[in-house]
């Protein structure tokens, strides 16, 4: 499905509007468990929400954090010539604090509240009406997609996806209420002027959450760092969503940047069809389960991240390889976009070295590869991210079958090598670039994106690397087995300058300055060798 980009203006900045990358997979029946219980969520329940510790919600659905367990990695933090930091200098969340984002925390236990949406329509234009059991199965499947436990949908809901992705540092929790029935019809909704509006869907949140007060009277309880802001509402309509860029009817995340609201304000919202609960052709016992991967794609803007396809549609160079949560919504999330939320630290390669790594999915493992040895001890710089990547755990389904066009996580075992150039900036009042910072002063950004028309040639905020030292993805093409490199294979920066668009520097023009090999991989780890070069 094509990918659209919406801008709005707010606050004298340009903001991009973060939209999924929907595509549709199909997979036997019995891919699936079956489970016959069934449940009526429809009443609405004005006492306060207890959420057990061990438990995404109090729902009988409901995931438990205790039911998985996390394995160390085996290697050690330090070594030779590398070193694992014990924190960053600052954070991602510290810089999108600067910039007017109020994401919600990335660790520990963080409250989500999603609110299904309906509209004044005739009833052929509801979504709910094309699935067994209507809209009242589709409330039972929102409240499994988000926060039940694997077993009930075609993969992972949404708590139990970043509970594992996180290696257990982020525990989503919340609510899915009942229907919430605006006011208007649909197409009245989609017809708000944006001279109003930034978006029409503002409408829809605003209301949503003051009849969410009204009804059920703890808002406040998923404003955790009191600051007066929801920290993260989710509004699933009822309504079939669109490829059009002239209407509201897609999957993004955006934030109420006009909010005049007196008292507890909603800011932070993702909205995304029913619709996309079956976008997978997931079945149990030929009904339709739910499939939770564009709400895990889009909770990940919700948690601060980019996306990494390329909104340019006079372009087809999509850098990250298309195998990636922010990007086709497949597997797992990448090093990179771990260290921003901080679920993960790399080990840092100074000098000659060989270090032995385990499965990424698994243990969070990666090395960072900085020439000039100045890092600015920060996920924010640019450099080379090296994972070991498996087709198991988060990447194991997405590796069983491709997505529409042929889109399918790797198969094999191999190591990824990304160039990231996460680079901080400030810019000035008609958004241009004024200068790189390393600091925090000036409330800079990250510079770079994965977008051509954002960019100069070849200045993607990551760009996964082929091992084949092809640049296939300028044409289009997706991630490969081929893609990964395997033992035996080396990266030199002559090798792979045409990589790169400084050949064998990195974009602030500094030398890359290591050759990489792989030593050895096996089902458990993989030895790579670093060298100055």
């Amino acid at each position: 499905m094509k990918k659209r980009l919406f801008l709005w203006v707010g606050l004298s900045l340009i903001t991009s509007l973060s939209l999924a990358g929907c595509q549709q997979k199909t997979l036997n029946s019995n891919t699936i468990p079956s489970n016959s219980t069934t449940s009526n969520s429809s009443s609405i329940e004005k006492e306060p929400m207890i959420i057990p510790e061990n438990k995404a919600t109090d729902s009988e659905y409901a995931f438990e954090f205790d039911s998985v367990t996390f394995s160390p990695s085996p290697t050690p933090s330090s070594g030779t010539n590398y070193y694992t930091p014990e924190e960053f200098a600052f954070t991602y969340k510290e810089v999108r604090d600067g910039e007017i984002y109020f994401d919600p925390a990335t660790t520990g236990s963080q409250r989500i509240l999603v609110i299904p949406v309906k509209f004044q329509d005739d009833a052929t234009i509801s979504s709910c009406r094309n699935y067994v059991g209507g809209c009242d199965k589709a409330l039972t499947d929102i409240e499994k997609a988000f926060f039940g436990d694997p077993s009930y949908t075609g993969w992972e809901s949404v708590s139990s996806y970043y509970y594992k992705s996180s290696y257990g540092k982020l525990k989503l929790q919340g609510r899915v209420t009942d229907w919430f029935m605006v006011d208007k019809t649909s197409r009245q909704v989609n017809g708000l002027s944006t001279q109003i509006y930034d978006d029409q869907s503002y409408y829809v949140l605003r209301e949503a959450a003051k009849w969410y007060e009204q009804n059920y009277g703890d808002l406040e309880y998923y404003d955790q760092n009191n600051d007066g802001y929801v920290d993260a509402i989710w509004l699933v309509y009822d309504h079939p969503y669109s490829t059009l860029g002239n209407n509201i009817w897609w999957a993004y995340t955006f934030w109420d940047y006009q909010n005049t609201a007196s008292g507890l304000k909603p800011y932070t919202y993702a909205w995304a069809s029913v619709d996309f609960l079956y976008e997978g052709l997931y079945q149990q016992n030929g009904v339709a389960v739910a499939d939770a991967h564009t709400f895990i794609h889009e909770t990940g803007h919700v948690l601060g991240l980019d996306d990494y396809y390329n909104y340019d549609e006079n372009s087809t160079y999509g850098a990250a390889g298309k195998i990636d949560m922010m990007d086709y919504n497949i597997g797992d999330h990448n090093a990179y976009s771990k260290m921003l939320l901080g679920w993960t630290m790399p080990k840092v390669v100074t000098g000659d070295t060989t270090i032995t790594i385990a499965p990424f999915e698994s243990s969070g493992d990666c090395i960072l590869v900085r020439g000039d040895s100045t890092w600015n001890q920060t996920a924010m710089d640019e450099y080379l991210l090296i994972e070991f990547s498996t087709p198991t755990g988060l990447n194991y389904l997405d590796s069983l079958q491709p997505y529409t066009g042929g889109v399918q996580h790797f198969t094999e075992s191999g190591i990824k090598i990304y160039h990231v150039d996460a680079r901080l900036g400030v810019f000035d009042y008609w958004g241009n670039l004024a200068y790189y910072t390393d600091s925090l002063e000036g409330s800079p950004s990250i510079v770079h994106s994965n977008t051509t028309q954002s960019r100069s040639d070849d200045e993607f905020l990551i760009h996964l690397l082929e091992a084949t030292g092809i640049n296939s993805f300028q044409y289009g093409r997706a991630a490969t087995n081929e893609t990964l490199f395997q033992k035996g294979d080396t990266f030199t920066p002559s090798q792979f300058a045409n990589f790169f668009a400084n050949g064998t520097r990195f974009n602030d023009g500094t030398e890359i300055g290591y050759s990489i090999t792989i030593d050895e991989i096996t089902t458990n780890s993989a030895t790579i060798t670093f060298k100055k070069v």
